[in-house]
């Protein structure tokens, strides 16, 4: 651990450059966080403010012994004070040897606003045993906001794409210059930034937290959302952009906090909409066609699959659930939006492949509904086997069709199972074919009726006679 490094007075030590703190930040660290640590670890933070280094270089460097003659205390006890300082999250320090020596590197944190403080179990404890209940809850009071009663008021706040035309094709890609000024930055950024950390995903975090920090929504309450904003987005296929604005609607404009039962409220009622119908559905599968390349699993597909295919990547769950129940004239019911919620939620399979579950589970096993414990034993499987394209879960669904033992003539006598398309898929097979759909049996003319029954007579005499 770096407490257990050697340290003397001579060791060195490298303090970088840290943002100045606010008067409210000041207020919190010493009403909050000076009860906890003690005036020794208070004056530390203040003497390593002090040995801050503009430059941020190891080899300019200090000496412990220069920290001593500012406060005035033996090395065990500055130890003992950095230890606190390290407890409480305003210090982190990491320990080095180079050519030049040993080293300590002291990266200052900054405190936690009042509420994100009370909001902290261990904190909110210690500070509790630390002062007692009443003057605990005296200082709770003092850092409470007195909130304006709006239950009567309307929000007319402007959002930042209401004033301003964002070009949505700069925001997704931005331009060379924006990007060299942010990778500058983040370079240069210290480490104690509070802002949400959250991992690379097909999501635009940073995106998402630039908007919303523009309307003052609190980024911890974002970070600690993360799952439900992910399965939300993957569900209804929500934007960066759109979710920035849903957020910003709950979010309380004195805290910058949201209810996430509002959330989900208002995506629900915003989202859960009439499916396209199947016109739109083909001429978006169209577009999607061209403008993705063919795997080797796709060219084994037929052209209907291959749109099915296409369509389960370019829509969202809900959507495509929405989509099929259409077709089959049903509607989408509570339950099996909550089975959607909870299997997107597990993040264990691609929105494509859930996707192809509930058309396995609503089209070739024509069930009227999404059962618990069909989807999760399908969902189940198709994870043991590894299937993250619809692409491999359509050819898998092949393969388990097809017998273990596969000889010609076995395979021709029993019968074969017609995989049922939906409509939209079956259209988009003809345009992109150009062939008119065969007749149907509902199609066929009386004369022609009448032509297939004089053929029938007659190869039932011809295999009299051969008898």
């Amino acid at each position: 651990m770096p407490n257990d490094e050697p340290l003397t007075p001579k060791t060195g030590l490298v303090v970088p450059q840290a943002p100045a703190l606010s008067a409210a930040q000041q207020a919190v660290l010493a009403e909050l966080y000076l009860p906890l640590m003690g005036p020794l670890a208070y004056s530390l933070y203040a003497a390593l403010r002090s040995l801050q280094s503009s430059e941020n270089e190891l080899s300019n460097r200090r000496s412990h012994a220069e920290l001593l003659g500012i406060l005035n205390v033996d090395l065990p006890t500055v130890l003992a004070a950095r230890r606190k300082l390290e407890a409480t999250g305003l210090l982190r320090s990491y320990y080095q040897q180079d050519e030049l020596g040993a080293m300590y590197i002291y990266q200052l944190q900054a405190p936690l606003l009042a509420l994100q403080f009370f909001a902290d179990d261990l904190l909110s404890v210690l500070l509790l045993d630390t002062v007692g209940e009443l003057r605990y809850q005296q200082l709770a009071s003092d850092f409470a906001a007195q909130p304006i009663d709006l239950t009567a008021a309307k929000d007319v706040t402007a959002n930042i794409l209401e004033v301003f035309h964002v070009d949505s094709q700069k925001v997704t890609t931005p331009p060379l210059s924006v990007q060299k000024v942010r990778a500058q930055l983040a370079a240069n950024e210290p480490a104690e930034d509070h802002s949400p950390v959250l991992s690379d995903d097909d999501f635009d975090w940073q995106l998402l937290g630039q908007i919303l920090k523009q309307n003052y929504v609190d980024l911890k309450q974002v970070a600690s959302s993360r799952q439900l904003i992910i399965t939300e987005s993957r569900v209804y296929g929500i934007s960066e952009i759109e979710m920035a604005k849903l957020i910003s609607e709950v979010a309380s404009l004195t805290t910058g906090q949201f209810d996430e039962n509002q959330l989900k409220l208002l995506i629900a009622r915003r989202y859960e909409r009439p499916a396209v119908s199947s016109q739109q559905v083909a001429t978006e599968a169209t577009v999607a066609t061209t403008t993705t390349k063919d795997t080797k699993a796709s060219a084994q597909l037929s052209t209907a699959e291959q749109q099915l295919v296409m369509y389960a990547k370019q829509t969202a769950p809900y959507d495509f659930l929405t989509a099929l129940k259409q077709e089959k004239h049903g509607f989408v019911t509570s339950g099996e939006n909550r089975l959607v919620h909870d299997l997107i939620g597990r993040g264990v399979l691609p929105n494509a492949v859930i996707n192809m579950v509930i058309y396995y589970l609503l089209q070739n096993r024509e069930l009227a509904a999404l059962n618990r414990n069909l989807l999760e034993t399908v969902a189940n499987d198709w994870q043991q086997h590894g299937l993250t394209t619809p692409e491999a879960a359509l050819m898998y669904l092949k393969q388990r069709k097809q017998p273990k033992s596969t000889p010609t003539r076995r395979k021709n006598n029993r019968p074969t199972r017609k995989e049922i398309m939906p409509k939209w898929a079956q259209q988009q097979q003809q345009t992109e074919s150009g062939k008119q759909p065969a007749q149907t049996g509902k199609q066929i003319t009386a004369a022609q009726r009448k032509q297939l029954a004089d053929r029938l007579a007659k190869l039932e005499t011809n295999s009299e006679k051969e008898d």
